[in-house]
């Protein structure tokens, strides 16, 4: 006689279990790092560009958040600061303070922010919370943020909150820290829904008039007009980072292999014209979906926000491990596509695959890819971004299933 099949609830149990373990351990060694770390990490960026800022100065001159940090003897050297003006009011709570107390703050406000992140997720999409658990616990990417410094969970949670209520405002919030959430607005404009795309605008130039206290405008205008533009060809105001970083996901980086540039700081204006086609023609393949969302579907928009999501991840010159823990959109609204049946039993073969290639574990891949022979190793190294190519249709596919019946 064969043994019973495990009924649904029972195994729910074990994959909440599963993902709480998973994410309470992942938590836990995440804070070690950071209480570890004195130097900061890229959170160092942040806060000497706040400190100089406070002091009167420019926060993208980098030369003086270097010199700001060999003064308080933390650090030789940072990375140039490149967000846009209005992300340092949210460091006002960082003046005066210690680079390693700040840090533990942050570290400890961006898990908050992801545990936010998911119950936000789960009012929006009335998500089980066993399967919370598992995107969250299985995130590594957002716990890699977390040791970093990086600001993407912090940031994620008012665009969440923004998509969730339709709110452009709170996106433009997100927008007025990294400029890349406003592509979500391509989510809704393509639908008349210009009330959010307005709401996202007016914040925007609501939080740049409030920040021209401690940034002038000179400097803001500087922004837009000289550093930002630069990003497209991969001049990210100085980075050092190479393109060609094994741990780089992105469009552009494939081109950049197959056109090099003249360094690796720089696409080719060829990979630079590639990046740019592909990501405006699938850009506007999203807006074509989008026409055919209803907007009272909260799946079939998490499964449009979960594609610009990815699309917004990889188009950049550099997406780094710690951008992919913006990846609990579309792996919540994967998750409840295929666990409500909008997406058939067939959908599990592509998305169970691409979430494991996408949140696997950045030393996995690294010693696959050391491990393997050519032109396996290649393939190890590139594992991620397939992965996300995955997600990126699977997202698609939810925003396209047709509404259950009522």
């Amino acid at each position: 006689m064969s043994a019973p099949a495990l009924s649904p609830r029972p195994l729910h149990r074990a994959l909440l279990v599963l993902g709480l373990v998973l994410f309470s351990a992942q938590s836990i060694d995440a804070m070690r790092g950071v209480f570890k770390f004195q130097r900061a990490s890229d959170f160092a960026t942040y806060h000497y560009a706040a400190q100089v800022t406070w002091a009167g100065g420019d926060p993208y001159d980098t030369p003086a958040l270097s010199r700001a940090a060999r003064v308080d003897n933390t650090r030789r050297a940072v990375h140039p600061f490149f967000y846009p003006p209005p992300f340092l009011l949210g460091m006002v709570w960082d003046r005066g303070l210690p680079l390693h107390v700040a840090y533990r703050i942050w570290g400890f406000g961006n898990l908050l922010a992801l545990l936010g992140s998911l119950v936000v997720l789960r009012r929006w999409l009335k998500a089980p919370w066993w399967l919370l658990a598992v995107v969250g616990g299985t995130l590594t990417p957002a716990f890699n943020a977390v040791k970093m410094g990086q600001a993407n969970q912090l940031v994620l949670l008012p665009a969440l909150i923004g998509l969730w209520l339709q709110r452009g405002s709170w996106v433009g919030v997100s927008a007025m820290a990294k400029m890349s959430p406003a592509l979500f607005l391509a989510g809704w404009a393509p639908r008349g829904m210009w009330k959010p795309v307005l709401g996202a605008m007016a914040t925007a130039v609501v939080l740049s008039l409030l920040a021209l206290p401690i940034v002038p405008l000179d400097t803001q205008l500087r922004f837009y007009l000289e550093i930002l533009p630069g990003f497209s060809s991969g001049e990210y105001h100085g980075l050092r980072i190479p393109i060609t970083l094994p741990a780089n996901h992105s469009i552009p980086d494939l081109f950049h292999q197959l056109w090099p540039g003249p360094d690796d700081h720089h696409l080719h204006p060829r990979s630079a014209l590639a990046s740019k086609a592909v990501s405006l023609f699938a850009l506007g393949g999203l807006a074509w979906v989008a026409s055919r969302v209803h907007r009272e579907d909260p799946i079939a928009e998490a499964g449009l926000a979960g594609a610009l999501t990815v699309l917004m991840v990889i188009t950049p010159v550099y997406a780094y491990e710690h951008h992919l823990a913006w990846l609990v959109l579309p792996g919540a609204a994967a998750g409840m596509a295929l666990h409500t049946g909008r997406l058939g039993k067939k959908w599990w073969w592509v998305a169970a695959p691409s979430w494991a290639l996408s949140v696997a574990h950045l030393a996995w891949v690294r010693f696959l890819r050391e491990a393997a022979p050519a032109p396996l190793d290649w393939l190890a190294q590139e594992s991620k971004f397939v992965g996300l190519i995955g997600l990126l249709v699977v997202c698609t596919a939810a925003a396209l299933s047709p509404r259950p019946t009522e």
